[in-house]
């Protein structure tokens, strides 16, 4: 089973700078095989977060195949690459689109980070876009685990 990244969209009551409670809805973004296994961690890290009462209001698979943080940076970029193959029994070039997200200070910085993991990774390729994701947080599973309580002997 392959593992995608899921956006999660979650409404909750927040306390605004006066103290009166406003609804704010944001964007989560986590790892998980399935959808089910994704709403559940949404629930516990929401649950852990001490973010109450909430409401999922929408889960999608997203077509991020990874996600590259920087822990200096909270702004998150969607980044499509285009990855040149040759088809050799045919004599074709190819375009095969991925998108990573990454999180950088700016599209420029987006761009940069981007352009040097490719890089590294030595193969053609160009970055047609980069755009700006309101997302809140992005939890990759092996970045987060659960405050679990002590269990009591009797």
């Amino acid at each position: 089973m392959k593992k995608h990244w899921f956006n999660c969209k979650v409404g909750y009551m927040k306390p605004d700078s006066e103290g009166n409670e406003t609804k704010k809805t944001e964007q989560f973004v986590l790892d998980a095989y399935t959808y089910t296994e994704a709403e559940t961690r949404m629930v516990e890290i929401l649950e852990c977060e001490g973010i109450r009462p909430f409401e999922i209001t929408q889960i999608t698979k997203t077509t991020v195949i990874e996600v590259i943080r920087f822990a200096e940076c909270d702004k998150w970029f969607r980044v499509k690459i285009s990855l040149t193959t040759v088809d050799e029994s045919k004599g074709v070039e190819k375009e095969a689109n991925q998108y990573i997200l990454v999180s950088a200070a700016d599209v420029r910085d987006a761009y940069d980070k981007a352009s040097g993991h490719m890089n590294a990774v030595k193969v053609g390729y160009i970055i047609p876009s980069v755009v700006y994701q309101k997302i809140a947080e992005v939890f990759p599973l092996e970045e987060w685990t659960p405050v679990t309580e002590p269990v009591l002997a009797e």
